[in-house]
C-alpha cells in the first residue's frame, strides 16, 4: 500500500476542503433538489465557487470577521454581500434570514469556524454582540434538524473549545488588540477538515504528522496518507501540488478610524 506525505499551507487546505464539501452526496442532493445556505467566510467562498462553478474577484465582500493585519477584526461592513442562498442549483436574491426560515430536513447549512478541537466541537468568534450569523441561525438549525457542515482546517485546532467559551465575552475583555469578541461553541456539526477531505475525495486514510512552517508555509499541516494504489497516490500528489500553487488569501480589515469600539492597536501602552 503506497503512502504519500505532503504539506499544505492554509490557502491550499481551504481549496482542498472546499472541493471535498462540494462532493459530499448530501450537498450534491441539496444543491440539485433542495436548499443550501452558505455563511460568509473565506473557506465558504471557495465552497460557493465550487458549487456554482464561478469565481469571485475579491474576498472582502464575502467575509465579515477575519484575523488579519495583526489582529482579530472585521471587514468594512458597507461592502459586505452577506450569505449565499442556493435553491435547486441557482443562487437566489433573498434575505438570508428569510431563506433560513425556509430550510427543511435535507437542506444544508454551511458555516465556517475559528476553532476546532479533538472532541468534535467547533467554535465561532462573535464580533456582533447579538451573536451574528450563527446567533440567528443556530436555533432554527437545531430545532429543525438541519445538517450543519463546518469546513475548517487543522491550522485552527485547539485543545478545547469549551475552555475558550468560558473565557470570552463582549464584557470580559478589559484590554484588547482587535475586535470585542464573544464566543460560541457548536456541537454535532459535520466537520470537514484535511483528513476528512482525503477520505471524501480519494477514500484514503490520512494522519496529521506535523504542523507549522515559515516563508509562506505558516499554519501548514503535514499529512501522511495511505493510498490503495499508485494511481490514487499520484492523483493526491497532483492535487497537493495544484493546491499549494494558490496564493495566500489576503483580506483587509476595516480602518481603525472607522471603528466604533476602538482597541489598543494604535495607542501607546
Amino acid at each position: 500500500m503506497p503512502q504519500v506525505t505532503f504539506a499544505l499551507h492554509p490557502a491550499a487546505s481551504k481549496y482542498l476542503i472546499a472541493q471535498a464539501v462540494a462532493r459530499l452526496p448530501q450537498v450534491k442532493e441539496a444543491f440539485d433538489n433542495g436548499r443550501i445556505l452558505i455563511g460568509a467566510g473565506t473557506t465558504n467562498l471557495l465552497v460557493a465557487e465550487e458549487l456554482l462553478q464561478t469565481s469571485f474577484d475579491s474576498y472582502e465582500p464575502y467575509t465579515a470577521g477575519v484575523i488579519t493585519q495583526r489582529v482579530a477584526c472585521a471587514t468594512e461592513p458597507t461592502q459586505r454581500q452577506g450569505s449565499w442562498c442556493i435553491e435547486k442549483g441557482q443562487l437566489i436574491d433573498e434575505p438570508w434570514v428569510d431563506f433560513l426560515h425556509r430550510l427543511e430536513p435535507g437542506d444544508i447549512f454551511i458555516k465556517g469556524a475559528n476553532a476546532v478541537d479533538p472532541w468534535g466541537n467547533v467554535a465561532i468568534l462573535l464580533g456582533d454582540s447579538q451573536g451574528g450569523t450563527i446567533g440567528q441561525a443556530i436555533g432554527v438549525i437545531k430545532a429543525r434538524g438541519i445538517e450543519m457542515i463546518v469546513p475548517v482546517g487543522l491550522e485552527k485546532l485547539i485543545p478545547s473549545c469549551l475552555a475558550g467559551e468560558t473565557r470570552m465575552g463582549h464584557h470580559k475583555n478589559s484590554l484588547r488588540l482587535g475586535l470585542n469578541l464573544g464566543y460560541m461553541v457548536v456541537t454535532g456539526a459535520n466537520i470537514v477538515n484535511e483528513v476528512e477531505s482525503m477520505k471524501i475525495l480519494f477514500d484514503a486514510d490520512a494522519v496529521p504528522v506535523a504542523a507549522g512552517g515559515v516563508g509562506g508555509m505558516e499554519g501548514s499541516i503535514v499529512l501522511a496518507v495511505d493510498c490503495d494504489n499508485n494511481e490514487t497516490a499520484r492523483q493526491i500528489m497532483t492535487l497537493a501540488r495544484q493546491a499549494n500553487q494558490r496564493a495566500p488569501i489576503k483580506v483587509k480589515r476595516k480602518k481603525c478610524s472607522q471603528c466604533q469600539t476602538p482597541c489598543l492597536m494604535n495607542e501607546k501602552l
